[in-house]
């Protein structure tokens, strides 16, 4: 089998370490490819760097699974959609460490970090990223394609809308509903509900002027982060 790591900066890097460190997923992988569109193809930690265009060359859609690494909400989903369509799987990565609640229901695609805790009851959509001893609470709902940064923490019975972004060691209550595509930045203590598309900051958070393009990462084009 095949893994292609899409995307070859700072999370594609984390990804490569959580197979690397953990037998009973590395073993699984014959080989192991970094995916990114804009660098040229050459190698990188001792893979190959390739770009989409190039895949099939490697691996055929029945051989090879893809996970998507990049930390910009929505460059996660316009890239999960780029490799479902073209007819991809997903791995779903789950770090040895981490802790997982039986009853908690881990979607196509999701990466688990070290440490990390997924609750009783917790349901993490498709392609989301929770890392390094980030917390998702009891009977939280964390949908498609959001970013769970080290040491933030998901209340219970929260819910967080499509393509959000919670900073590192930022905390929302439980009960807390974040809107779609919400920006909550670092060391944010989250108390009330977050609208749709809005970036919050600070203990309690609140709302504040983020960037025009409305990105985390801004200028950063996508599948570079």
């Amino acid at each position: 089998m095949t893994l292609f790591i899409y995307g070859a900066s700072g999370a594609g890097v984390e990804v490569y370490d959580l197979i690397k460190r953990n037998r009973s997923i590395g073993g699984k992988y014959s080989q192991i490819f970094f995916v990114d569109d804009f660098q040229e193809e050459s190698e990188h930690y001792g893979e190959k760097r390739i770009h989409f265009s190039s895949c099939e060359e490697y691996a055929g859609r029945h051989d090879a699974e893809f996970v998507i690494a990049v930390g910009e909400p929505s460059a996660r989903r316009t890239l999960f959609d780029r490799v479902a369509s073209a007819g991809y799987p997903f791995a779903t990565l789950v770090d040895e460490t981490a802790v997982i609640s039986p009853t908690a229901s881990i979607g196509e695609g999701c990466i688990i970090q070290a440490g990390a805790v997924i609750s009783s009851n917790a349901v993490l959509r498709e392609n989301c990223a929770v890392m390094l001893h980030a917390i998702v609470g009891h009977d939280a709902l964390v949908n498609n394609s959001c970013v769970i940064c080290p040491k933030a923490t998901v209340g219970g019975c929260s819910t967080v809308g499509e393509q959000s972004f919670l900073g590192l060691g930022s905390s929302m209550k439980e009960g807390v509903n974040i809107g779609s595509r919400a920006i909550v930045a670092l060391g944010s203590m989250v108390f009330r509900d977050v609208e749709e598309g809005a970036t919050v900051a600070g203990n309690p958070a609140r709302v504040t002027r983020g960037g025009v393009e409305h990105k985390v990462f801004q200028g950063r084009k996508e599948g570079t982060r």
